[in-house]
């Protein structure tokens, strides 16, 4: 038990192979290490910032995919200990510094890697002073004992990298990402081996391809069940799903759709979120509507809020009394019975639904 404590089995694998490698004398590749650190950086010259704007759009693309894979890392890392929570900000600001200085010194961007932090909590550290450690050993070792480093075959480091990985990867990982639907497993596969058979790059850009299409594609839906009352000049109209700007056509053509003279009752119990762009056709729609000699019955302070994504319980799950009170009042005075309450799907005709599937 001492020994596992005070030596990670990590450890002890590259070591026993390092042992091995060089008792045997085996012909493969091994770590190399610069001779002189100073001459090895890489300082930009008076040449290479005159190229600095054919840099941009690269810089930004890279600063894109640093910062998603060091955000993603610090909530990976969050989940395997129980120690101080990431702060985001300051680990994007941090990053920002140290990638500066990289740009100075010529070195490679920096950024959090989740097989580093992983094998730090697997080996008991319980502070963000193990990723600095991290930092000082790779620098002492480099400065002082170089000799030692090259005797490492880099096969042993590519099979802690496997090791590591496979573990992040496991088919526990994923019966858990199945709980969240089927979607969020084929992403994964996707980005997997877009990783595997490309490279981490353009795995990464493919999966947030693929997840910013599949949010827009669930932003789109919505659903809207209209119900005309021609002899009590009563129009209701239901929302379900989500009332962005994608679907503003839509939702131009059911309000006017709504005959001039009707009084109009909009119901959002189902509506997950309305966006700026629906909230404004809304308002424009109701004045105009008005002015026709029409009227809206709907709860405005509690639609905004829909906007303002304030979800309170018990304030969003339902609309305001006031307007439940005058929907009921307005259908009982009509007799009408579609006025009575929320309608199930059954309720309406093909003809009355519009919906995205």
């Amino acid at each position: 038990a001492r020994m596992r404590t005070w030596l990670p089995a990590p450890l002890l694998g590259v070591a026993t192979a390092t042992v091995a490698a060089n008792v045997f004398a085996l012909p493969i590749a091994y770590v190399t290490v610069p001779d002189n650190l100073v001459s090895s950086l890489n300082v930009p010259s008076a040449f290479s910032v005159s190229l600095m704007p054919t840099l941009i759009g690269p810089s930004l693309i890279l600063a894109l995919i640093a910062s998603a894979e060091t955000l993603l890392c610090a909530t990976a890392v969050d989940i395997m200990h129980g120690g101080p929570r990431t702060d985001y900000n300051k680990e994007l600001r941090a990053q920002g510094v140290g990638n500066m200085v990289c740009g100075v010194l010529g070195a490679l961007p920096m950024t959090g890697v989740i097989v580093r932090s992983s094998a730090n909590v697997a080996a008991g550290a319980r502070t963000r002073w193990s990723a600095v450690l991290h930092g000082a050993w790779l620098l002492i070792f480099v400065a002082a004992f170089s000799g030692a480093l090259q005797l490492i075959p880099l096969a042993a480091l590519a099979g802690l990298l496997v090791y590591v990985g496979a573990k992040l990867a496991s088919p526990a990982v994923i019966t858990k990402l199945r709980r969240y639907g089927t979607g969020e497993v084929v992403l994964f596969g996707i980005t997997v081996s877009g990783v595997v058979a490309i490279d981490l790059l353009s795995g990464v850009l493919i999966g947030l391809a693929l997840s910013a299409a599949r949010l827009l594609l669930r932003l789109s839906r919505l659903e809207m069940f209209m119900e005309h009352d021609p002899t009590h000049k009563r129009t209701v109209l239901h929302l379900r799903g989500a009332a962005t700007f994608l679907r503003l056509a839509d939702v131009a053509d059911q309000l006017e759709s709504v005959p001039p003279d009707h009084e109009l009752h909009v119901h959002f119990d189902e509506l997950d979120t309305v966006d700026h762009a629906v909230l404004e056709l809304f308002r424009t729609w109701a004045d105009q509507h008005k002015s026709r000699g029409g009227h809206v019955v709907l709860d405005w302070e509690i639609f905004e809020q829909r906007y303002h994504m304030q979800r309170e319980k018990g304030t969003l799950g339902s609309q305001s009394e006031e307007l439940k009170r005058a929907s009921n009042q307005t259908g009982a005075k009509h007799g009408s019975a579609a006025s009575q309450g929320p309608h199930p799907d059954s309720r309406y005709t093909e003809g009355d639904r519009r919906s995205t599937g």
